[in-house]
């Protein structure tokens, strides 16, 4: 396959829970700083929107999210960064759901943080709180039709997990 030149037309962030315990969100303010401006030189993207996901509040609750108390500090750090840069802007993390471990957000609350990113992105402003129809728009999006290439991914996942013989995936993606 011939290279084809790629256009950034965004940076996605979303920040881990290392920095929410100990104090550490004092510092993170500045150490973010130097990360994104390092990334933003090292790929000459300084016009390209910065788009920041904040920690779920469903941290400090349960199973490992319990060793991350200090998450709404982390976002108070991460939102006020987007405010004082252009191009920079913060996506909520509110009212989304953890797996089991209590720490990485579910399938479902993926797709929701995924519907805020494209809103800040679309609209160039912060997101500070979930949108009303989040969960109606979650299911459209999963109800619909999927399109030629998401089926022949399925298939090929289906394959590769041991579920379907090599001779089923050939025939779905004819």
């Amino acid at each position: 396959m011939p290279w084809r030149a790629v256009k950034l037309i965004a940076v996605l962030w979303h920040q881990g829970e290392n920095d929410s315990r100990n104090g550490n969100y004092k510092e993170y303010y500045e150490k973010f700083d130097k990360i994104t401006e390092a990334l933003r030189k090292e790929l000459d993207a300084s016009d390209v929107p910065l788009i920041i996901g904040g920690l779920g509040d469903y941290l400090g609750k349960s199973g490992f999210g319990l060793s991350c108390p200090e998450y709404a500090q982390v976002n108070q750090e991460l939102l006020r960064y987007a405010k004082d840069r252009e191009n920079c802007y913060y996506v909520t993390g509110k009212g989304l759901y953890p797996n089991p471990d209590g720490i990485h957000i579910n399938a479902e609350s993926q797709r929701r943080f995924g519907i805020r990113y494209f809103e800040a992105y679309r609209t160039k402003s912060n997101i500070t709180e979930p949108f009303m129809d989040e969960q109606r728009t979650v299911e459209n999006l999963s109800n619909r039709e999927h399109t030629i290439s998401e089926k022949r991914y399925m298939a090929l996942e289906q394959f590769s997990s041991g579920k379907i013989s090599f001779d089923e995936v050939m025939k779905q993606l004819s």
